[in-house]
């Protein structure tokens, strides 16, 4: 096994690891001709189903192990493990002892833990030796933030790449926003050429443009329909915890806590704590836990609480997939007569759900950016450190991220947000608008907002941090014992982060 950074935390944890170390080489990426690839397997994982299902790997063996390919014979092994199932908790232990697998999938936060164990091979370098990629041409096709994140610190080189790019917005629904703010502000009439823009651009200068003008509108709505909230829970609004495009890092240049970063979440804390309450008659929110029933039942009409009281939730924040995937779903309808359809129960008759499929969408969505521009998942690929087939493991990255005439197709099928200029450009400008959208054009509005994103604030305590603050804001919302004010919270963080993280503690920070 070649030689690894040596990582420095807890397996269980997977938040933070330090690396030590020089880079090596990058494998060899030329097909040995006298090689007899029918003996050899090329073993793929992923968190996602996705490489299989829209064919990614048939493509990958048309191209590569068919008859008469260069890797002629070769098994492709594919493995789907989802988040929930464990996949870090499986993976992790496979890659320490030498027997993962030769290509492997991240989001953004695995991918920095996979990059500072050294698990990942350096790609740049194998694109560098390899005639049929032009690097350069490349790097400039990728969209910044993406390629800025796959990059190794410690060589500077890129380790990890995804084809997807993946900005969010707060998607709402138009039709009740009209009715809240329209006296106000005077929209077009529902159903003319302008009005779900009109909407959303006077949503996003108002309502939308701030932490303090989100708490306002939050209010406003249940004031206008004590049965209506603007958000599902207060986890809608994380993703604009520094209001800014330009967010302090959580550890500065001096590798220690950073107290700018602490007073950028004060605001978001006051914020989350004055949208709770026990009830959701107390609550600004629909006490609708993401992913939950109650919160995918409210994306088409209400949600209904145990007391049998029906609730109304306008607005959902989610990036480019959780249009598609998650939203897009369980969306309103209207039949050819012009009735508005649900989405039918599980235990609805074959023929409304039928109905329902066939319906068009209603149109009463918009899409507004928020008081700043965030993105959320994304898959990127990676080739092994360890491969013992380096050169069919890049093969397949080849086959799946630099061959832009099968990155089309494949975009054309799925309608997806690619982090490939030279996919999405033609795309954007022939685009005629989504339905679900009011005829929005949100390829054009995803591509300004990815074009926002810098991960130079991002480092590998993150999502650590994030997870240790979000246990004392949930206690301080709540009314827990020992948090009666920001100070209790920051105090009790600064505890945990002495203990979590002690090499970047330091005296002295905010506690208000």
């Amino acid at each position: 096994m070649k030689i690894k950074k040596i990582l420095s935390f807890l397996m269980a944890s997977m938040f933070v690891l330090s690396a030590c170390g020089t880079s090596e080489e990058a494998p060899n990426v030329e097909v040995d001709p006298s090689k007899d690839y029918s003996n050899e397997k090329l073993v793929i994982w992923s968190f996602t189903d996705e490489l299989e299902t829209a064919g990614d790997i048939d493509h990958f063996k048309e191209l590569y192990t068919a008859e008469g390919k260069p890797l002629e014979g070769m098994e492709v092994e594919f493995v789907a493990v989802s988040i929930q199932d464990g996949y870090m908790d499986k993976i992790l232990p496979a890659l320490s002892s030498g027997n993962g697998p030769d290509v492997f999938t991240g989001e953004l936060d695995h991918i920095k833990q996979f990059i500072e164990a050294g698990y990942y091979a350096d790609i740049e370098t194998m694109m560098e030796n390899d005639p049929d990629v032009d690097l350069a041409a490349e790097k400039a096709d990728y969209a910044e933030y993406i390629w800025q994140s796959g990059i190794d610190p410690a060589t500077e080189k890129l380790a990890a790449l995804s084809w997807q790019v993946t900005p969010g917005a707060i998607f709402f629904k138009t039709d009740m926003a009209a009715e809240v703010w329209g006296t106000e502000a005077g929209f077009p009439a529902e159903g003319s050429e302008d009005y779900n823009t009109a909407v959303t651009n006077w949503m996003n200068e108002n309502k939308f443009d701030s932490i303090e003008n989100m708490l306002e509108a939050q209010e406003e709505v249940k004031a206008y329909n004590p049965n209506w909230r603007l958000f599902p829970d207060d986890q809608a609004v994380r993703h604009f915890a520094a209001g800014t495009n330009d967010p302090a890092k959580w550890v500065d240049e001096d590798g220690k806590l950073n107290a700018d970063k602490i007073k950028e979440q004060i605001p978001y804390i006051n914020l989350v704590k004055e949208m709770y309450g026990e009830t959701i008659d107390a609550s600004l929110t629909a006490n609708a836990a993401e992913w939950s029933g109650p919160w995918f039942d409210a994306m088409d009409k209400d949600l209904t609480d145990a007391e049998g009281k029906t609730w109304q939730v306008m607005a959902y924040s989610m990036p480019t997939w959780g249009l598609r995937y998650i939203i897009e779903p369980n969306m309103e309808k209207v039949d050819a007569e012009g009735n508005t359809l649900a989405k039918p129960a599980e235990d609805a008759s074959q023929e409304e759900k039928d109905a329902y499929e066939n319906a068009a969408f209603k149109g009463n969505w918009g899409m507004a950016s928020g008081p700043n521009s965030y993105f959320w998942g994304g898959t990127y690929l990676g080739v092994n450190a360890d491969s013992e087939n380096p050169e069919a493991a890049f093969a397949f990255l080849k086959s799946m991220l630099f061959d832009k005439e099968r990155l089309a197709e494949r975009q054309e099928a799925d309608g997806d947000m690619y982090s490939v200029e030279s996919v999405m450009a033609p795309v954007i400008a022939d685009y005629e608008g989504r339905q679900s959208l009011g005829g929005m054009n949100h390829l054009k509005v995803f591509s300004e907002e990815a074009a926002k994103i810098d991960l130079s604030n991002v480092t590998v305590y993150d999502r650590g941090l994030n997870d240790l603050l979000g246990t004392h804001i949930t206690n301080y919302k709540q009314g827990a014992s020992g948090y009666s004010s920001i100070a209790d919270v920051l105090t009790a963080f600064y505890n945990d982060v002495k203990v979590t993280y002690p090499e970047i503690y330091v005296d002295g920070l905010p506690t208000e």
